[in-house]
């Protein structure tokens, strides 16, 4: 009996931990019902924003992430829990058609993932997270649904990877779209914060975007932001495909999105 008691306060003091733990972990962050949408980039998947959604997880940011997979028609079905009153919410966005560098189709299909949240959860703001070619998916939805109404409002913006409207971000052709197609963000972009982060794996790239194309991203943006960091991260890891698997990327996300 008495081993059974011992066994007992044991399981008693690991769960208390657990608890205390976990409550010390919640305290460095907000606690807000603002959805996190993050937004994969070219010829990729969701896969590429899970490193990055499980780091918040267990940094303690959250612990409800849903999964809102995007037909080549711009159908939206999401995959998990309600998000509705949940603290600091993640949304992984897949995208069927994962190859097109049509701007307005980019855009459409990210309206489409937050009027679904709107419709099913109530939300009326949202972070965006976006990686390579996420982020033109993201500026083109802001560009051209950003105003529309009963939108959900931007409040913060990770871009990551991105490209602005110096040189070639991706190829000809979606450097030329970008020129055409997001020539008035900085009219159109909302009162946001925005945190620009890319790597130089050497000779000012990534590998494959200039660093003075991720740069350029402040002028597009022109004075519209709330306020505006960029960051660059130097070594091995700063390669393209490879920030989003950066233990600093993390660090840098959850503060900006989520810290205190």
């Amino acid at each position: 009996m008495k081993k059974q008691w011992v066994n007992l306060l044991l399981i008693l003091l690991v769960i208390g931990l657990a608890g205390c733990t976990s409550r010390q972990s919640q305290k460095k962050w907000v606690n807000s019902t603002t959805p996190t949408i993050f937004v994969h980039g070219y010829v990729s998947s969701s896969r590429a924003e899970d490193s990055m959604v499980v780091a918040a997880r267990k940094a303690g940011v959250t612990d409800t992430v849903v999964q809102a997979q995007v037909k080549s028609d711009g159908h939206v079905t999401l995959h998990g829990p309600s998000i509705k009153g949940k603290r600091n919410p993640i949304v992984q966005v897949n995208l069927q058609n994962n190859r097109s560098t049509d701007m307005a189709e980019g855009g459409r299909y990210i309206r489409n993932v937050v009027w679904k949240l709107k419709k099913e959860d109530g939300i009326k703001t949202i972070n965006l997270v976006g990686h390579s070619m996420g982020n033109t998916d993201n500026f083109a939805f802001l560009n051209d649904y950003g105003q529309e109404q009963g939108m959900p409002r931007l409040k913060k913006q990770v871009v990551l990877a991105g490209a602005g409207m110096t040189g070639a971000p991706v190829n000809n052709q979606v450097f030329q779209r970008m020129l055409t197609h997001l020539q008035d963000l900085k009219n159109n972009y909302p009162h946001a914060q925005v945190l620009n982060i890319m790597g130089n794996k050497g000779g000012g790239t990534d590998g494959r975007i200039d660093n003075r194309s991720s740069r350029s991203i402040k002028q597009m943006l022109g004075d519209r932001p709330a306020s505006y960091r960029q960051v660059v991260i130097h070594g091995a890891k700063a390669q393209h495909s490879k920030l989003h698997e950066n233990p600093r990327v993390f660090k840098l996300i959850n503060q900006f999105l989520w810290g205190k």
